[in-house]
């Protein structure tokens, strides 16, 4: 049996909730399917008992950066407690800090000074980070340090991501005030549920555990087959598409025929690496460990191990830690380690280090550990996306129709540089959804 429907939404991520909320609430019959048992997508919050109280464990996307209006008009109007992040940052190395400023030619200055320089050269130039760097001619630890920085903070390869891309999404962030970062503190998952609870309110059906495998269409409707026997067959006028950039490029979902103005550019955008692994501790041991301003640590650098970069909660004291890694490092940490006990103790090992304690202190003061590997996730293949070098036409190309049928979103085709977030996720959705309604509003537009 073949349900019909006017639009048909494939993922219940932050695009999809968003663009399903939009069609539902203009009275289109809307049906969003959902890969997984749950909403939110690469938004992945677990609550734990920590500390006498339930505590949110975010093993996706985490922070609100900045100021964007898509997550905050969300936020207000769902009355979502929030708060932004203070307290010190520190660099530590084998139980001492690393207190001298950052040198002439540190990854900021890098990347400020990139920014300036793009501005001079003719439309279209483009290369790679390390092209970049090597052609400025820094020191070699200068350069190491900014390229550590890039493929962290976008889960990146400095060898690919273009300097394009970095210089936009730098005047975007600047734009919204990037640099200020932000967490919800009942949970990142509230967003997407309450995105949910709004889209079936407004009468639209959310089909969970309905992975599509099969789009077939043509000018005027498409017809999506799901895996698995509870489902029948879905057609609708038009399809939004917004599964991430990761499982798009694998072809996990059959087109007929392939939409290739659609797929060709997205094989040229990135799909980065991210290892993430929270530790809840029994207590904030490491405020006491005597001679290190620890007491309200926010986030701490450790230079030249791996994971490098960690934070806490603060100011919300709860007795957690988290580890991240983004780019080859993570590739790396994920070959090396499968998200077993072995990643454990690598992230424990490497934190003993870095605070100069024995991993048995930290073993014995662990209460719990997190982590969830989109490497290996079928239904992301990977964090969040980058635009290489040479590739930065590729996000507005996915964004044009397909004969009025087929719509595309997801953070990957953001159109405001900020590739890689919520807020980008959610903006394309609207974008999308107003897509669709002007198509289906349109006379002759069939």
């Amino acid at each position: 049996m073949t349900t019909e429907f006017d639009v048909l939404i494939v993922g219940a991520g932050a695009a999809g909730l968003a663009a399903g909320r939009l069609l539902a609430e203009s009275g289109l019959r809307t049906a969003i399917l959902e890969a997984r048992d749950r909403v939110g997508g690469r938004i992945l919050t677990q609550h734990v008992a920590a500390g006498g109280r339930r505590i949110p464990i975010e093993l996706g996307a985490e922070f609100i950066h900045g100021l964007p209006r898509a997550s905050w008009a969300i936020v207000r109007e769902a009355h979502l407690p929030a708060y932004e992040l203070e307290g010190s940052q520190l660099r530590l190395q084998d139980g001492r800090p690393l207190t001298e400023d950052e040198p002439r030619g540190g990854p900021h200055e890098i990347l400020e000074g990139m920014v300036d320089w793009l501005t001079k050269q003719p439309p279209g130039c483009d290369m790679s980070f390390a092209q970049y760097v090597e052609s400025i001619g820094v020191g070699a630890p200068s350069a190491e340090a900014a390229g550590n920085y890039v493929e962290g903070f976008n889960a990146a390869e400095k060898n690919r991501i273009g300097i394009a891309s970095l210089a936009r999404q730098q005047r975007a962030e600047d734009a919204i005030e990037g640099d200020r970062v932000f967490r919800i503190s009942t949970g990142y998952d509230a967003l997407p549920q309450f995105l949910a609870a709004q889209f079936t309110k407004a009468g639209g059906v959310l089909e969970l555990q309905a992975p599509v495998r099969k789009i077939e269409w043509r000018s005027g409707e498409a017809t999506l087959s799901v895996r698995g026997a509870n489902h029948g067959g879905f057609r609708a006028k038009r399809a939004l598409v917004t599964v991430p950039l990761g499982v798009l490029q694998s072809d996990a979902i059959e087109f007929q025929p392939r939409p290739e103005q659609i797929l060709v550019p997205a094989r040229a955008l990135a799909m980065g690496a991210a290892v993430r692994v929270v530790l809840v501790f029994r207590t904030r041991f490491w405020t006491e460990i005597p001679g290190l301003p620890l007491e309200d640590l926010s986030f701490l650098s450790t230079p030249g191990s791996t994971p490098a970069t960690w934070w806490t909660s603060m100011p919300d004291r709860s007795a957690l830690i988290t580890a991240w890694a983004g780019g080859p490092r993570a590739s790396a940490l994920a070959r090396m380690t499968a998200p077993g006990e072995a990643l454990l103790e690598h992230c424990l090992a490497a934190l003993g280090r870095a605070l100069g304690l024995p991993i048995s202190k930290l073993r014995a003061e662990l209460a719990s550990w997190h982590t969830h590997d989109w490497l290996r996730d079928e239904f992301a293949l990977g964090a969040y996306s980058y635009v290489p070098a040479g590739a930065l036409y590729a996000p507005e190309r996915m964004t044009c129709p397909v004969e009025n049928t087929l719509y595309f979103a997801g953070e990957h085709t953001d159109l405001s540089a900020h590739w890689g977030t919520v807020h980008a996720a959610l903006d394309s959705g609207y974008r999308a959804a107003r897509s669709v309604l002007s198509s289906l509003e349109c006379p002759g537009s069939e």
